[in-house]
Order: C-alpha cells, then sequence, then structure tokens
C-alpha cells in the first residue's frame, strides 16, 4: 500500500508530467509567479484548507488516490533538475493508510522538497478544519532554503535543504494534484497575504504572474519592485475523473 512516507507523497511540478514521466499524476488549478533573473529570498502566506474532495473514486483499495495543494518556490518551473521547495497539504480517502494522522475529512501538512528523483519530507501533521496555515519560506546562499509551518499560530513543522545544483529559486507557483487522477470535486479555496520578497528590486516582477483557474486581486509593490504582495489568489473549484468530466457533488 503506498503511503505518504514513499511513493504517495510525490507531488511532482508539472514539468516532471510534461516529461510523461509521471502519467498517474493530474495537475489543475494553478498561479505561477517569476523570471530567470529575479531571485526569491522570503515568500510568506497563508490558507484555510478547503473541505476535503467529494466524489473520489477508489478502483484499487491497495492503491488510493490523493489529493495535494501546495505553493513552491525553484529556480525554474521546466527544468527537471531543479529542486522543488514545496510545502505539502495531503488527503486521501483512508488518511491513516497513507500516514497521514488525521481524520478522513482533515487534510494533513508537512515541509517538503522534491528533488527530482525523490520526496524529502517531515513527519504529516493534522489540520484541524477550518485552521489558519501559514508559510514562511526563506533562501539563504550559504543555507538553502529554510520552510516552516504555523497552525493557528503554532508551528507544527521545518525543514532546511540546499537545492542540489547550488541555484537560487526564482520562481514561486502552485498546484492542485491529483494521484490516480480520480480524487474527485475540489472545492475553490485562496492563497491568501502572499508577500515575495526580492533580493534586488525588479519593477517588472509584478508582470510574470500568470493564473490558469485562478484569479487574485491584484499584485503591488510599495518599495519600488524589491517587495511584492498580492491579497488574495483564488483558486477555482476543480475537477479530478479519468473520464474528463466536471461533477457537482
Amino acid at each position: 500500500m503506498r503511503s505518504f512516507s514513499s511513493i504517495a507523497v510525490l507531488p511532482l511540478a508539472a514539468r516532471i508530467v510534461a516529461a510523461g514521466k509521471y502519467d498517474a499524476w493530474k495537475f489543475g488549478n494553478m498561479f505561477t509567479l517569476g523570471s530567470d533573473s529575479s531571485v526569491i529570498t522570503k515568500a510568506t502566506y497563508t490558507l484555510v484548507p478547503p473541505s476535503i474532495p467529494c466524489g473520489t473514486v477508489i478502483s484499487n483499495k491497495d492503491d488510493q488516490p490523493w489529493m495535494s495543494i501546495w505553493v513552491g518556490i525553484s529556480q525554474s518551473v521546466s527544468d527537471q533538475g531543479s529542486d522543488l521547495f514545496q510545502p505539502l497539504l495531503n488527503w486521501a480517502p483512508d488518511n491513516s493508510a497513507a500516514g497521514c494522522p488525521a481524520s478522513n475529512t482533515e487534510w494533513c501538512v508537512a515541509a517538503s522538497t522534491f528533488t527530482g528523483s525523490t520526496q524529502v519530507a517531515q513527519p504529516y501533521i493534522a489540520i484541524p478544519s477550518k485552521s489558519d496555515v501559514d508559510f514562511e519560506l526563506v533562501y539563504d546562499a550559504s543555507k538553502g532554503v529554510t520552510q516552516k509551518v504555523w497552525i493557528n499560530g503554532a508551528m507544527v513543522s521545518q525543514q532546511t535543504d540546499v537545492d542540489g545544483n547550488g541555484k537560487a529559486p526564482t520562481y514561486i507557483y502552485s498546484s492542485n494534484e491529483c494521484y490516480q487522477g480520480a480524487c474527485g470535486t475540489l472545492p475553490a479555496y485562496s492563497w491568501s497575504n502572499l508577500t515575495v520578497v526580492l533580493a534586488k528590486a525588479d519593477k517588472t516582477f509584478g508582470d510574470s504572474l500568470q493564473l490558469t483557474g485562478a484569479t487574485s486581486t491584484g499584485i503591488k509593490t510599495t518599495d519600488d519592485g524589491k517587495t511584492w504582495h498580492v491579497d488574495t489568489i483564488k483558486i477555482n473549484q476543480d475537477f479530478f475523473y479519468t473520464d474528463g468530466s466536471n461533477k457537482q457533488c
């Protein structure tokens, strides 16, 4: 049986799927922000997790689908050799079998890094319903990227990793991700209070915001391009069915 601590915890960037390496992973609505030239030194954001998906189809109890939502930073959105620093929210129909201590109506969260070949992650922590989950990603050239996660103000997960290629992160992006493509209907939710700090000011950085199945309140800077802020990025309701349908449930 898959578990979040091994194969089932592999939330891969869409770049991997595009290469046809992991056809069982399906990706949905998302945002991207960044450029090759602007190093991200810090990113903070908040999430109140949505309700769990409905309409999930389990074809094999020993290989159940699971849903992941995340925001991560990386040097690239297309280079498979670039590490992706991505604290994860995960849910499965049978959370306990998947290594998540939450009830089957709740999500789990953990600091986590995908290296292109493996997932390095902390133990999963249950998120009580309607909790505020805060995230912080900090890049230091000598230490790497430090991820921190808080639930209702209490730190619950932390991890520091150095990019395998020694590259600085220049992109921040999100995704809805479904293993087996049968997770069902995921309710809309919002990433809020997203703040991105750059190593050097870039007045055009905000122009790079791209939304797929999402809307935003707009991105602004108050210091000529070094710090950027978005009040809310709403990720629309998303659908993961093997027949490609959009079902309400």
